[in-house]
């Protein structure tokens, strides 16, 4: 075996050793708050009640249509729920699965078109990258999203490279699909993050003829067919939905921070925040890459746009990044559907340099060998951080042995991960204090477990004087146990 060879055959150790620990973190690890918990529940509603049109969330003590986003990974979430059962595992996997499928096809299109060992190489950069590896074990719609988005660029990608009509028809169908998908997960911001980069590419190279090939007639029907039955349905369910999903999610979040978000505050930033996220989410082989390209002075080649393969890639990293540059209300997974592409662009532009490669894979080894550490030690460092999995396990257990059949509290505000781990017992309610929290069950309940940080103790005690009883710590929160009624509520 070459010098290479062994290098590849270690790499891909590396990568299963690093898939491994994050499936077994998935598994261990408790979902935390907000995103996750979030997620999570509204998953697990669906799987529950077989309400698979409408997601649903708890706020404000009632059951709301979750019109944020649309249903493609709640439906993902709530079928693993159905098939395993409801646990983080199941509820993390549809991000595992598109992790998997997603470099499974970077490494297909980039082998095929970009030269050999150019897929092997992607994929290594893509899963050395700590945030992806992160971001493809958690209950959120990310990962997904960023599945369907840079699929649909790298089918885009393999679209103008492929010399056969046949098979160039094929991935322009491809290309359809992944784009109604991306719809379906998070709405138009899929097609704006493919369209800009292949206008762009396009313009540059004059490559409009080209698009006479793509399948338009079957490839708009199919879009439709996918896409247009669940908007149509949810918004007869839930007449203003596509008005409040169209304008308020999709145009005015990008123009005003008050633009009417029903389910909680965005995170503001300054504008052009997404270059540094970007930075950060493709680091460390950004810093490579800007290493190389002002070493062998290549950056006037790279701003033009010279090559016509790495053009495309690499406007599909700028682009996206640019367009999210514009945005004040920012979330750092907004930056990894171009992750992938940063690496194919990478690849491609050291497909000549046999030394390099070899480096760039003994180097991505390592980190992924580092980060599947990582992933087994985690589970023990955070199993107790942003998450009520321990406090509700707690008092399962009391009630379970003390045959207690009141209500559990949360103080101040039930969190999201408390509605997934107990459901149907855990009392859902908004941000209100102590005293209403137990005015709303002192007349249906001789007690209440309740649920309080360190820094609420002393409300307990104002509300309940000598009504109340520690009966157990976790993490953060401490269970006590109140006496109801109390005659001042």
């Amino acid at each position: 075996m070459t010098a290479f060879g062994r290098s590849v055959t270690a790499a891909g150790c590396a990568l299963a050793f690093a898939l491994a620990a994050r499936v077994a973190a998935m598994a261990l690890l408790p979902v935390t708050d907000p995103t996750e918990g979030r997620y999570a529940q509204v998953s697990q509603e669906m799987a529950v009640t077989g309400d698979w049109v409408t997601p649903r969330v708890w706020m404000n003590e009632a059951h709301l249509p979750f019109m944020g986003k649309p249903p493609l990974f709640f439906w993902a979430a709530a079928a693993t729920m159905k098939l395993l059962g409801v646990s983080e595992l199941a509820a993390r996997l549809p991000s595992l699965l598109a992790a998997l499928l997603l470099i499974g096809l970077l490494y297909r299109v980039m082998e095929r078109y970009g030269g050999s060992g150019s897929g092997w190489l992607s994929v290594l950069v893509t899963a050395s990258c700590g945030f992806f590896l992160a971001v493809s074990g958690v209950v959120a719609i990310d990962m997904l999203l960023s599945a369907c988005v840079a699929g649909s660029l790298l089918a885009y990608f393999a679209f103008t490279c492929e010399p056969s009509l046949r098979l160039r028809q094929r991935w322009s169908l491809l290309v359809f699909l992944l784009l109604a998908l991306g719809f379906l997960t998070k709405g138009p911001v899929a097609v704006v993050l493919f369209g800009l980069p292949v206008l762009a590419w396009t313009a540059r190279w004059r490559q409009w003829p080209a698009l006479r090939d793509h399948c338009w007639a079957e490839g708009v029907l199919l879009f439709l067919v996918l896409v247009t039955p669940w908007f149509a349905v949810c918004e007869l369910r839930n007449p203003g939905f596509l008005k409040y999903f169209f304008l308020n999610e999709n145009l005015l979040r990008f123009v005003t921070h008050d633009y009417g978000d029903a389910y909680g505050n965005g995170h503001l930033y300054p504008r052009g925040t997404a270059l540094l996220m970007f930075l950060a989410t493709t680091s460390p082989w950004c810093l490579f890459a800007l290493w190389r390209v002002v070493r062998t002075r290549s950056a006037g080649r790279v701003l033009t746009l010279a090559d016509k393969q790495a053009s495309f890639l690499f406007l599909a990293f700028a682009a996206g990044t640019l367009f999210w540059c514009l945005a004040r209300q920012l979330l750092f997974t907004y930056m990894l559907p171009m992750l992938p592409l940063f690496a194919a662009w990478l690849a491609l532009t050291v497909r000549e340099d046999a030394a390099l490669r070899r480096r760039i894979t003994a180097t991505a080894t390592v980190l992924l060998f580092a980060l599947g550490g990582a992933s087994l030690v985690c589970p023990l460092a955070l199993q107790n951080t942003a998450t009520t999995r321990p406090i509700v396990r707690k008092a399962q257990q009391i009630a379970r042995q003390q045959a207690f059949a009141g209500p559990l509290l949360f103080a101040r505000k039930t969190p999201y991960s408390a509605l997934f781990y107990a459901r149907g017992w855990v009392l859902p309610h908004p941000k209100e204090t102590l005293r209403e929290s137990l005015a709303r069950c002192q007349s249906t309940a001789e007690a209440a477990l309740v649920a309080v940080r360190e820094s609420q103790r002393a409300e307990v005690q104002r509300v309940a004087p000598g009504k109340w009883v520690t009966v157990a710590t976790a993490g953060e929160w401490t269970l006590v146990r109140i006496a109801l009624p109390i005659s001042e509520l």
